[in-house]
């Protein structure tokens, strides 16, 4: 079980390298370089919410600040992946400006946690304007995402786009990814199949190691040269 005082500070004994371990509420990238009265919301009001791998869950009204894992996010009509929110990722700002809330269907790749606050919370405590603001940049970089995500499934076959997933879960979560190649096809929208052959060849070549519920990556150099690297 995850709760909010594991949340807020981390173990001098966690043998997890700095650049990979669970961060805390006042570790969060984004949520530091926000206005003190935004951070002392989100940590009064805030509800911590995890997902564990694979574990289909429904969004909700909320602004989200992850603090450890990945959540693949869908579209509307659940058809294809839309977005990876990694560790340090806010999502959620757009539910502060829509007239009606429509729930997207999030996904994780592996163990996930994050910290949300009601999106109507934060747009009272900082004005239309500021929210505004703050959507209209996020807005800009998702956009751009998708974008590179539409080409990727357009130009790269499965097996690099494949190992490009899974290099986005290293950088974000270090070499052990307790996920599997079912969770994987699933956020890519390809048959469990081609991703089982593509994670195979990763073997083989030594990039990575598979392991019961989980993959080791053993050579990021090699997984890195064989990734598309979109």
């Amino acid at each position: 079980m995850y709760d909010a005082a594991s949340a807020l500070a981390v173990s001098s004994r966690d043998p997890i390298s700095e650049d990979h371990r669970p961060q805390g509420v006042r570790d969060h990238p984004v949520l530091r370089l926000m206005p003190d009265e935004v951070q002392d919301l989100v940590r009064r009001k805030g509800q911590m919410r995890s997902g564990r791998a694979g574990e289909s869950l429904e969004g909700r009204a909320a602004v989200g600040f992850v603090l450890d894992g990945a959540l693949a996010a869908f579209d509307r009509k659940n058809m294809a992946c839309v977005g990876l929110h990694g560790r340090g990722a806010m999502f959620g700002w757009e539910a502060s400006l829509a007239s009606a809330f429509y729930p997207v269907r999030f996904l994780p790749l592996i163990d996930t946690h994050w910290i949300e606050a009601p999106a109507t919370d934060l747009s009272d405590l900082m004005g239309q304007a500021w929210v505004e603001h703050v959507f209209a940049r996020h807005a800009l970089d998702r956009l751009s995402r998708v974008q590179a995500e539409a080409a990727c499934n357009a130009v790269h076959q499965v097996p690099h786009r494949t190992a490009n997933w899974i290099r986005r879960l290293y950088e974000t979560s270090g070499p052990e990814l307790r996920t599997t190649q079912s969770i994987l096809a699933q956020a890519m929208g390809v048959q469990r199949t081609s991703v089982n052959a593509a994670v195979k060849a990763l073997e083989r070549d030594g990039a990575l190691k598979l392991s019961r519920g989980r993959m080791i990556v053993t050579d990021p150099a090699r997984l890195h040269r064989f990734a598309c690297g979109c």
